[in-house]
């Protein structure tokens, strides 16, 4: 039987006390701060969803050895946590060097995600996304979306985002408020629709999770770069309410994280 912390009802994060077998555990092997080795577990989620891509059978793939078959433009939309990552993943570790367009309405977002490789930096708020990107493509779309947003007015506009055929990977949840009949245009297009929930994929000879070592060695090799994420800290559990209904609604945050002291 399947079971997993903090979903199936065995105790998560947020429980007063945790026991996990001591094979899910990997090292640290730096002097990384407790903040960032925190993040290792949105990272692992994205190298999990861009590992299930890459084995999805596509029209278009990342790198691809036939020029007409390669991918040479993305989108992600929203650049929260999640979406700063796949930008750093795109550019540093897989080496994606064609256009990268992030949308998201966070100025301070927008910065960090050019800062990281970002062909455009697209503001929804003023600029209409769909003209913008067909602009950048020269009215074709993007071969490659991905949605990080959550955002329910986002699944409307991917069939006006993508060219015929694309790859799209849903790994936004929420989108409240969409209605269905939205699909309509999306299924027009006949993308390659790829979700994923989580970071499995798979364990070590050690029995230790094989993507979160992964994603904790690039962290490990500032390969993907955390620190500037991370825009609070909490000292208690206490704080995470304030977090929640208030913090993660200023325009300068993007992640918060606990570090209790010992």
């Amino acid at each position: 039987m399947y079971r997993e912390h903090g979903i199936t009802g065995l105790p998560g994060g947020l429980a007063e006390y945790l026991a996990i077998p001591a094979a899910n555990a990997i090292k640290i092997n730096t002097a990384i701060e407790s903040a960032e080795a925190a993040l290792v577990e949105p990272l692992g989620c994205i190298l999990h969803s861009s590992n299930v891509v890459a084995q999805t059978p596509s029209r278009h793939t990342i790198n691809a050895d036939a020029k007409e078959s390669r991918v040479r433009s993305i989108l992600v939309c929203g650049a929260g946590p999640a979406g700063l990552l796949f930008v750093q993943y795109l550019r540093s570790v897989v080496r994606y060097d064609g256009a990268l367009f992030v949308a998201d309405p966070n100025v301070k977002k927008r910065q960090l995600a050019k800062e990281f490789g970002a062909s455009e930096v697209i503001d929804p708020n003023a600029t209409e996304i769909v003209e913008a990107i067909h602009e950048y493509t020269g009215g074709k779309g993007v071969e490659y979306l991905i949605e990080a947003s959550g955002a329910g007015d986002v699944i409307a506009l991917i069939p006006q985002l993508i060219q015929k055929q694309a790859t799209v990977l849903l790994y936004g949840h929420g989108h409240a408020g969409t209605d269905m009949s939205a699909l309509n245009n999306l299924l027009f297009k006949e993308p390659k629709l790829v979700t994923s929930v989580g970071a499995s994929g798979g364990f070590d000879n050690d029995g230790r999770p094989s993507v979160y070592r992964r994603a904790l060695e690039l962290i490990e090799q500032n390969e993907i770069h955390v620190r500037s994420l991370i825009t609070h800290r909490y000292a208690k559990l206490a704080d995470v309410e304030t977090a929640l209904s208030e913090d993660m609604h200023s325009v300068d945050y993007v992640k918060g994280v606990v570090v209790l002291e010992m």
